[in-house]
């Protein structure tokens, strides 16, 4: 279970990049909260595939070392996610149907992410950073909202025990063009953080239901 954990932590643990570090974030107004909830569920509507390249740094706080990896993600409504680490190693996390398939060089195990209420907690708060859904999720965090010159930026704080021992807290960052996820941030307890950067994106593009097959 503590790899489970780990896996996931470094797959919505996304911060801001650079460019919105360096920026000062404002504290939206009623309206300009309401218009990102509205444009962001707009855009999560029309998206049915997302397929992005990424390269992740993860930071351990205590060592004060950074681990970089390489892969691709692919999303595919409804629940459909690929998460696919190509350099240094090879490790793939595919979650569909609330079915989880973990995969390494050496071996290959398998999940039923409802049989368990922390993996199916996590595996649809991994889901709704993808799709924007989790803005509307009340239930699970609090949320902020900021306007930066670059992006828009919603922070949310856990709500249950659960995901407070795991996580403290989300952030997800939207682009001001497209109102696309740009970043996902997430800061564990302990100060660890995974920066992750998407550098391709390719919105719609046709993804073969092969690739989110758990046999």
């Amino acid at each position: 279970m503590r790899l489970i954990k780990y896996l996931i932590i470094c797959i919505i643990c996304v911060i801001f990049t650079s460019r919105l570090n360096a920026e000062v974030l404002k504290t939206a107004t009623d309206a300009q909260k309401n218009e990102i909830r509205s444009n962001i569920a707009k855009v999560s509507a029309s998206t049915n595939s997302l397929e992005c390249n990424f390269i992740q740094k993860k930071v351990i706080s205590v060592l004060s070392e950074t681990f970089v990896s390489e892969g691709i993600m692919c999303f595919k409504k409804q629940t459909n996610l690929r998460w696919q680490y190509n350099k240094p190693y090879k490790y793939l996390f595919l979650l569909s149907g609330g079915k989880v398939l973990i995969k390494n060089e050496s071996r290959t195990d398998k999940f039923d992410a409802n049989t368990n209420k922390m993996f199916k907690e996590i595996s649809e708060i991994m889901i709704g950073c993808v799709n924007g859904t989790m803005l509307t999720n009340e239930t699970k965090f609090s949320s902020q909202y900021f306007v930066g010159q670059n992006g828009y930026v919603v922070k949310m704080t856990p709500k249950s025990k659960e995901l407070k021992r795991m996580m403290n807290i989300v952030s997800l960052t939207f682009s001001k063009t497209d109102w696309a996820v740009q970043t996902i941030e997430m800061v564990e307890q302990g100060g660890d953080k995974t920066i992750i950067n998407f550098t391709t994106k390719n919105v719609n593009k046709t993804i073969s239901d092969d690739l989110f097959r758990i046999n």
